[in-house]
């Protein structure tokens, strides 16, 4: 993407969609990496996820009408190159599937979260909802599930009056909203019992995490929307994600394996943690105390890292891994074509 608001390589990916599918496809999904501030009054989010929905009503294919999830992502400090991937669901034949497990996507979409369930257990609740929405809609039971991609709304500053102390300590908080998207996929994938997230865990007890999940927050959503990656039989045995966790930032070893994988990456995703008070093996950073803010920080090197490792600039990546991996530690995974 040239802009927040280029669309044409998306419409050039769409327009093969559509050739190659016709009336198989069943539905889109667009992940993408957005250049702009990463604010929360940044509207290039906005803007890209427009002039997305116009390119895919002037598609006029069926899937438009169900609608497309999207998963824009702001910020690309270092060297992260904007744009994106679209992913495709096709119905396959009416046959028996036959030979090994393939990759297989769906998405869901939980009701609205309204701002003063926002940041709580009940937005715990939500994620949980939407994720076993997308299971539902993959056909995947929750050890087939590899990973899930959540966008998850954020209390704002201010929306209303505050009730708990949460509200203060949590309003306008980016961190708070991926952090209970994350809690709420690990409810639905079995990684944690409900009974283990407390009313106080968002953010403080670092020890409750899932290891499947990359969230995400935005102010341009009002509820939670999951998209799941999975493998099953009847699904494209020619596309496999692979999963890592990462000790910490600066783990190669773990991310190296990935770049082994014998096939071709077709999408890079890397949810960077710094842990708590800043330091990282030892050593004392500024990434939590200086005045830049940490995502930006953490996207910035972790970016550096990644496209080296891989070989590209092409790779999603997200600052905060807040209940996403253990303390300090952060994910990636990656899509490849089989050779």
């Amino acid at each position: 993407m040239k802009s927040a608001g280029d669309t044409r390589g998306f419409e050039r990916a769409l327009a093969r969609v559509h050739r190659e599918a016709g009336a198989a496809l069943r539905s889109l999904a667009v992940v993408a990496k957005i250049e702009g501030t990463a604010t929360l009054n940044d509207s290039s989010r906005e803007l890209a996820s427009l002039c997305l929905g116009a390119a895919l009503a002037r598609a006029g294919s069926a899937a438009a009408r169900r609608g497309m999830l999207e998963i824009l992502s702001v910020g690309c400090e270092g060297v992260i190159s904007p744009g994106g991937t679209l992913f495709a669901s096709v119905n396959m034949l009416a046959r028996p599937p036959a030979g090994a497990p393939g990759l297989v996507m769906g998405h869901g979409r939980s009701p609205a979260l309204p701002m003063r369930d926002r940041a709580s257990l009940r937005h715990v609740e939500f994620a949980a909802t939407a994720v076993r929405a997308a299971m539902r809609d993959a056909g995947l039971a929750a050890r087939e599930v590899a990973l899930v991609l959540i966008k998850s709304p954020v209390l704002l500053a201010g929306a209303e009056p505050p009730r708990r102390a949460a509200d203060r300590r949590h309003a306008g908080s980016t961190g708070a909203s991926r952090g209970a998207a994350s809690l709420g996929a690990a409810i639905a994938l079995g990684e944690l019992r409900r009974a283990a997230v407390g009313a106080d865990a968002l953010l403080r007890d670092t020890a409750v995490h899932g290891t499947r999940t990359l969230a995400f927050s935005g102010t341009e959503v009002e509820g939670c929307e999951a998209l799941v990656f999975g493998h099953r039989l009847g699904g494209d045995p020619s596309l496999r994600l692979e999963r890592a966790m990462l000790a910490d930032l600066l783990d190669l070893p773990a991310l190296e394996v990935l770049a082994r994988a014998p096939g071709e990456p077709r999408a890079i995703f890397f949810k960077a943690g710094i842990p708590e008070g800043g330091r990282l093996r030892g050593a004392r950073t500024t990434v939590l105390s200086s005045e830049l803010a940490a995502d930006k920080q953490l996207r910035g090197a972790a970016g550096g890292i990644a496209a080296a490792v891989f070989g590209t600039p092409r790779v999603f990546v997200s600052g905060g891994a807040e209940h996403q991996a253990p303390p300090g530690g952060c994910i990636a995974a990656v899509i490849w074509q089989v050779r």
